[in-house]
């Protein structure tokens, strides 16, 4: 498996409320409804700096967007899929900062639900 992390960058004009309700539901709905998704996309999972840390200062980023795929020539196939060119990509930059997204490609490899004695769904502290 491929999986790519994608580092987000809300719009500078955007409030993380109003970028993470657009990541969020329009632009899900779009990725998930996608042809190429369907034909390429094994998951896709969205991850949202909690609106907490906005009051401690700056966010390094905005959240994160995981794309798992079975090759990376699926990846490359999905990119340039013309689905996914003319419904998807077009919304990428109405919420997002283009400019400073920063790309991770890894082969993605399966883990225990544990780490550090937390399993996956549980908290160390509060969330908001």
């Amino acid at each position: 498996m491929i999986k790519l992390i994608v580092a987000v960058r809300k719009r500078p004009e955007m409030s993380a409320e109003e970028f993470q309700d657009h990541w969020r539901t329009h632009h899900a709905r779009l990725v998930k409804n996608n042809p190429a998704t369907l034909k390429y996309v094994r998951k896709y999972v969205q991850c949202h700096t909690m609106l907490a840390e906005y009051q401690r200062g700056d966010v390094a980023y905005d959240g994160t967007a995981e794309l798992w795929f079975d090759t990376v020539q699926d990846k490359d196939a999905f990119f340039s899929d013309p689905d996914y060119l003319k419904n998807v990509q077009p919304d990428e930059s109405r919420f997002a900062d283009m400019t400073q997204d920063r790309v991770l490609c890894d082969r993605g490899r399966a883990h225990s639900r544990q780490y550090a004695g937390v399993s996956c769904g549980e908290s160390r502290g509060q969330n908001t």
